[in-house]
């Protein structure tokens, strides 16, 4: 066989490979799920033997165009090995490429097969729950390609290689890049995997900047990701760096939308994508909304704490410092050559001072919210409406916070219980009882708040309160105290008893719901010494449920011990009164 017949087969059965990969092997039988995979990896085994036998004769072909066809050949095998879950013959083939290939790593026909080897080295040793090994072979992508770019080379891809012609496309140069943003997108995973996660969403980050340098992302997932990667930087205090990845992603939305709507039709095709942009459009409104109460939360925490204690990611500009990593993108992250002004300023990225402040933030995030229940009903998609509603709950509840009128905040409460307590109306214990546990919790919890802010107003007036505020505030303990009991019975068996051991994600709220329950039964004004006893006996039953959870479980002793020495001190002290009000009671 002549050199060119030998070029000609080995280009015909490439593509033989190729079309079997990457189109018939999505077709493949429910019951042969890997099908066409064997099928490529035969023909592949075939082309390894043909280039062994060429290479033992007097071929006029060049040796590097030979190993390069070859790694090629090994990579795609080692590919199909780790997709059919052949693990250890995946490692010992593409370690075979690696060898192979590396001494000239920085030749033109090989260093796009090579990083993608390591690419898939890397790969396979994270499937091994690896990531240390895993990262070894990712930088040492990184490191062949930054050399190979400071060649000034033009790299050749493998099916330029065996064209006849041999000539240097323009795409080949995108085919070495998008090499190397698989390298960056597999280190921000890797990153995640050893916890170090500012360097994984820096890596996050620089994949996603990369494509949209290329031009080489999907809208839909491109804002998605930019999107959570947002989330990440608010939870962190970096409100510059979050604010930017959600303005980008509404930015990249809209000019997807723009582009949809030219092609506008009836078909299902464009149906469905119109459903999936509305569904993903609820997704981002979702997260600028998580946004504004993380911010809310920074800003509330940062002003009860002392502003000498805060650490500097608060008390500084809400920019994360990077300048002790030593990474390629030591930068604001940022998206360069986007525009994204029009959604970054409708809210602000700096804490919050004061009530006007807060007010900005908060109506910023009920626009979103509104936006998210645009897509998620309560009646198709329960559990998501539930989350806006409580979302909305807690901005209510933040906004409160930086108002100082105790009217105006026991309105903003109101607010509160009135969307709570409709949302409980609608939806089944039964179904959504992890939700409705949360909801009681929270509605004792703002009845508490509105009862001491009563309190507070009726120890401050000098005049003497008047039957109607008495009655207020007894109705405040009541409903407080009959939410927090709705959301324990939740959590006793059916015979109305608390399991011997908490599950650990309920030891706070059940015991702290105790807590209050006996706080908030004796803030009930009574002047009938009866009703008073029933109020401290229910009371002391609730301090002692504390103690008697505590004295059997350890880890709620010791996460909640605050609650259960003040819980023991009520239970030492709460008999005498007791018994003071039934002599009373009795004569």
């Amino acid at each position: 066989m002549s050199d060119k017949e030998f070029i000609n087969d080995f280009k015909e059965n490439y593509a033989k490979v190729r079309k079997l990969l990457d189109e018939d092997s999505k077709n493949d039988p429910e019951n042969e799920p890997y099908l066409s995979k064997y099928r490529a990896k035969e023909i592949l085994n075939n082309m390894r033997d043909a280039l062994s036998r060429i290479s033992n004769t007097n071929t006029s072909l060049d040796k590097i165009k030979l190993d390069s066809m070859l790694g090629a050949v090994l990579l795609n095998i080692g590919v199909i090995d780790m997709e059919t879950e052949e693990l250890t013959s995946s490692e010992t083939i593409l370690r075979e490429a690696e060898d192979l290939l590396t001494p000239n790593s920085s030749r033109p026909e090989i260093v796009i097969t090579l990083i993608n080897i390591e690419n898939n080295l890397g790969i396979l040793w994270s499937n091994r729950d690896e990531p240390g090994k895993a990262k070894t072979f990712l930088l040492k992508a990184k490191s062949i390609y930054e050399d190979f770019k400071c060649t000034l080379q033009m790299p050749l891809p493998i099916e330029s290689i065996i064209s006849n012609t041999c000539e240097i496309a323009a795409g080949d140069f995108m085919i070495l890049e998008k090499a190397h943003t698989l390298t960056l997108y597999y280190m921000a995973q890797i990153y995640g995997s050893l916890k170090e996660n500012l360097k994984s969403a820096i890596y996050c980050h620089v994949t996603l900047r990369r494509q949209l340098q290329y031009s080489d992302y999907e809208p839909i997932e491109w804002s998605l990701n930019s999107a959570a990667l947002s989330q990440y930087f608010a939870e962190q205090n970096g409100f510059f760096q979050s604010r930017h990845h959600l303005a980008a992603a509404s930015t990249i939305l809209e000019q997807y939308e723009a582009k949809l709507l030219e092609s506008e039709s009836n078909d299902d095709a464009y149906l469905a994508k119109m459903e999936t942009f509305k569904h993903r459009s609820a997704d981002v409104a979702r997260c600028w909304a998580k946004y504004c109460l993380l911010l809310m939360t920074a800003s509330k925490a940062r002003l009860m704490s002392d502003a000498d204690n805060l650490p500097d990611s608060i008390t500084g500009t809400n920019v994360l410092d990077m300048s002790n990593l030593a990474l390629e993108d030591n930068e604001k992250l940022i998206f360069q050559d986007l525009d994204v002004t029009k959604y970054e300023s409708k809210i602000v990225d700096k804490f919050l001072l004061t009530y006007q402040d807060a007010r900005d933030v908060f109506l910023c995030c009920q626009t979103w919210l509104n936006k998210a229940k645009e897509y998620y009903k309560l009646d198709s998609l329960a559990s998501d409406y539930i989350e806006l509603i409580q979302d909305s709950s807690q901005s209510y509840s933040y906004l409160a916070f930086f108002e100082e009128d105790d009217e105006r905040r026991a309105k903003m409460h109101k607010r509160r219980i009135d969307m709570l307590e409709d949302l409980i109306k609608e939806i089944n214990p039964t179904y959504y009882l992890q939700y409705c546990r949360q909801l009681w919790y929270e509605l004792g919890e703002v009845y508490s708040e509105i009862l001491n802010i009563k309190l507070d107003k009726l120890n401050k007036s000098k005049e003497k309160p008047t039957p109607h505020l008495l009655k207020k505030v007894n109705m405040l303990c009541e409903k407080s105290i009959e939410n927090y009991d709705h959301f324990l019975n939740s959590v006793k068996d059916k015979n109305g008893d608390m399991p011997a051991k908490l599950e650990f994600d309920m030891i706070r709220p059940v015991i702290s719901a105790y807590a209050f329950i006996g706080r908030n039964s004796m803030k009930r004004i009574a002047l009938d010494k009866n009703i008073q006893l029933y109020h401290v006996k229910k009371s002391y039953d609730s301090y002692q449920a504390v103690v008697d959870i505590c004295k059997r479980d350890q880890d709620a002793a010791g996460m909640m011990y605050e609650e259960y020495s003040l819980c023991q001190e009520m239970v030492n002290i709460l008999p005498l009164k007791i018994k003071k009000l039934e002599r009373e009671c009795a004569s």
